[in-house]
């Protein structure tokens, strides 16, 4: 699939499924990498890569008469042997050859240790928010946020392409944490950071959050930024429950609401806890984005 830019139009900060059926850069985009894991090994990074070919084919054919690859089972039929996938950076804009083989025994979850979910990488670099203020007490300065150098990439679920998006988010999970990608210039690395949306910080007017973000061309990554592929801080592995956008990487059972591993995040039993019982309550909501959602966030945002 060609690597340039195509129009989309997200719906609810998810691609509609005709975008999907009609995109011609469709690839799958990691979301965990699971430490000491072939992908892992592979360098595999969190939310900022795409496989998009195995083996001198592509995993999403453009042509009628070239089928699909069914990765999943491609990786069942691979036990064993040497994989050679072309990965996408929507950092660095650069394609790389990487090379992993699928095992049962390596230690964890999966063939090859990644979460993966359908998502298109056209302009995907520029569906993100960045950090540009950070309130003391409040809950972006409680997860840890970075003024200037952090930015809001997304959830397992969706990605922070509008401030709308991220607004309806934290509406979404106000009083319930919720977990987000987040990328730090400084360190070039993409973390698990848990957020709790919330006004007993502040009053109604200070937001849920408590930072100002920009979004749109001033705030994509910086060009000093691109000249690397980035890396995903590597963390224990503990198990929650959530919605099914995601893929195992040959273990998936079939079923419509079963266990997703966080791969990125810290082995914090409290935290696991909040955020299992979060998403057992949420996993049936639909993501509803209105104005009312903005105002409510109180978030300030700037283009």
């Amino acid at each position: 699939r060609n690597m340039g830019n195509s129009e989309s139009s997200l719906e609810n900060g998810h691609f509609s499924d005709d975008h999907l059926a009609e995109s011609e850069t469709l690839g799958y985009r990691v979301l965990g990498v699971q430490p000491n894991s072939p992908a892992s090994s592979a360098g595999l990074v969190s939310f900022l890569d795409f496989l998009v070919g195995c083996d001198e084919q592509m995993l999403l054919s453009n042509d009628d008469d070239v089928p699909d690859i069914d990765f999943v089972q491609l990786l069942k039929d691979s036990v064993g042997k040497e994989l050679e996938l072309l990965v996408y950076n929507i950092k660095s804009q650069k394609t790389r050859l990487v090379h992993m083989t699928p095992q049962r025994d390596w230690g964890g979850k999966g063939l090859i240790g990644v979460t993966i979910r359908l998502d298109d990488y056209a302009t995907a670099d520029e569906r993100l928010l960045r950090v540009l203020d950070v309130e003391p007490t409040s809950p972006a300065d409680v997860a840890g946020l970075i003024p200037l150098s952090d930015y809001l990439l997304g959830t397992a679920t969706v990605s922070f392409s509008s401030d709308r998006v991220l607004a309806s988010i934290l509406t979404q999970y106000q009083e319930r944490p919720v977990e987000t990608y987040v990328y730090n210039t400084e360190s070039d690395t993409v973390r698990m950071v848990t957020l709790l949306p919330t006004y007993e910080w502040g009053s109604k007017a200070d937001g849920l959050l408590g930072a100002k973000v920009g979004m749109g061309y001033l705030h994509t990554f910086p060009a000093a930024c691109r000249a690397t592929d980035g890396a995903s801080m590597e963390m224990s592995v503990v198990r929650t429950l959530a919605q099914r956008p995601l893929s195992y990487d040959g273990e998936d059972e079939g079923s419509e609401e079963e266990e997703i591993i966080d791969l990125t995040r810290e082995k914090n039993q409290e935290t696991a806890e909040l955020v299992e019982k979060a998403e057992k309550e949420n996993n049936t909501q639909e993501l509803q984005l209105e104005e009312k959602n903005l105002e409510q966030s109180g978030l300030q945002v700037f283009q």
